[in-house]
């Protein structure tokens, strides 16, 4: 069974960032593309997410699993994950 520290570091391999937390009854891990990629197993998401109820343990080798996979471009050149607009919109 995969750990935490195992996912962060092949995180880090590939430039993608890991946060977990806990939210009330629930534990997230999340798994960051860098900025103008997106996960290639995942439907060009930016985002892995996996959410357990406290007292179980995450599924880290299924985000391993996920993240084995690599990376790809983000192809959306209006993409506000890789483009963020820093103006605010004046209404």
């Amino acid at each position: 069974m995969s750990t935490l520290r195992k996912l962060k570091a092949a995180a880090a391999k590939v430039g993608a960032t890991v946060e977990k937390g806990t939210y009330g009854m629930t534990i997230c891990v999340e798994v960051f593309a860098p900025q103008g990629k997106v996960f290639a197993e995942g439907g060009g998401t930016h985002i892995m997410v996996d959410d357990t109820y406290v007292g179980f343990k995450p599924d880290y080798d299924d985000l391993l699993s996920r993240l084995s996979y690599g990376l790809e471009d983000c192809e959306d050149p209006d993409c506000e994950w890789c483009y963020p607009d820093d103006e605010e919109e004046v209404m």
